[in-house]
């Protein structure tokens, strides 16, 4: 009786432990998967990422660039369909 208490107990305990899940299995597989998401995000905004120079002669200074494609749409709402180039820097965290 007591054995089968112990059992029920550790059965219930086991059942209400938070599992933590693995999302990527590999580094590969993270770099694939933010690949898959940052080409599919470039398509929905119908825009492109570029590498600019903006320093000068002497002195490089690249930069990256999300080029927006014309927005049809935008310009049939607002009469504007200009999206204006978003200039990122040499780097971006995400927070």
């Amino acid at each position: 009786m007591k054995k089968e208490q112990n059992l029920e107990n550790s059965t219930e305990q086991a059942l209400t432990i938070p599992v933590v899940t693995c999302r990527f299995l590999s580094a590969d597989e993270k770099a694939e998967q933010f690949k898959k998401e940052l080409k599919a995000l470039l398509v929905n905004f119908d825009a492109e990422l570029t590498v600019e120079d903006f320093g000068r002669d002497w002195s490089s200074d690249e930069k990256i660039v999300v080029n927006f494609n014309w927005d049809e749409d935008l310009a049939n709402r607002t009469e504007n369909g200009i999206v204006p180039d978003w200039v990122i820097g040499r780097w971006e965290n995400g927070r």
